[in-house]
């Protein structure tokens, strides 16, 4: 499923947000969502899930019949996201114009893999999402999002699967009601050779690989969501700030 030109519209719109996030004082209010949408020429819907994210990574907060305001911690200019990472965004900021591939969406049973992550049966299901970025059509990530399938209703599942929204961890978030607290995550080093499967998307390249495996709990300390990220950090690079507000 191909979704290039509204994923880098979003993504220059959330640079120009930043920006005046960076300006701000924190407790400053943003303007109202109907006033950004005019302001940068885009949809309503497009500006709702920028400013649903920014909330989710505890840049700004929503405030029921107030509006947004800027948290205590407004973001650096060098600065990345704190749980999530906003793939589009980082590759831009190197230069590179972004693009985007959802290989889709699978439904299989834990194994010991997930098993052990989730404390799950080894039996019971789990849903999957592949993401494929690219920089300037080169292989820069794959995203790999799992997440217990009992966490959604069937019908949950099948709106995930003919969405094209991107960002499953935000969908998941509202589907759910859960919110992140905090995150573990290792880093090492792989070549494509160490995982056949890459070498299908690798076209042009057999640099070592950055490879996050990274589980997120909620608020009740309960791990939720388990990312695979496999990166050629030729094309994107990573600071990761993680502060709880």
């Amino acid at each position: 499923m191909l979704r290039f030109s509204a994923e880098t519209q979003q993504s220059k719109i959330r640079a120009q947000i930043e920006k005046m996030l960076e300006r701000a004082a924190p407790g400053d209010k943003l303007p109202s969502q109907p006033e950004l949408a005019t302001q940068f020429g885009c949809s309503r819907t497009m500006i709702r899930d920028i400013i649903g994210r920014l909330e989710a990574e505890g840049f700004v907060t929503r405030r029921q019949g107030s509006g947004t305001f800027v948290n205590q911690t407004p973001i650096g200019p060098n600065e990345s996201l704190q749980h999530f990472v906003d793939f589009p965004t980082l590759i831009s900021r190197m230069g590179y114009q972004p693009s985007i591939c959802q290989l889709g969406i699978v439904l299989q049973p834990a194994g010991q893999f997930f098993a052990e992550r989730f404390h799950i049966q080894h039996s019971d299901k789990v849903i999957t999402r592949r993401c494929l970025y690219n920089a300037d059509d080169h292989f820069c990530v794959l995203a790999e999002d799992s997440f217990p399938a009992s966490m959604i209703t069937r019908g949950q599942y099948n709106t995930l699967c003919q969405s094209e929204n991107t960002d499953l961890r935000l969908f998941l978030f509202s589907a759910t009601g859960r919110t992140p607290y905090r995150d573990e995550t290792t880093l090492s080093v792989v070549t494509a050779e160490d995982y056949p499967f890459l070498l299908t998307l690798l076209s042009d390249s057999r640099a070592p690989l950055l490879f996050m495996s990274s589980l997120c709990f909620d608020a009740q300390n309960q791990p939720f969501t388990c990312s695979q990220i496999y990166s050629d950090t030729t094309y994107i690079h990573y600071k990761l700030n993680r502060q709880m507000l």
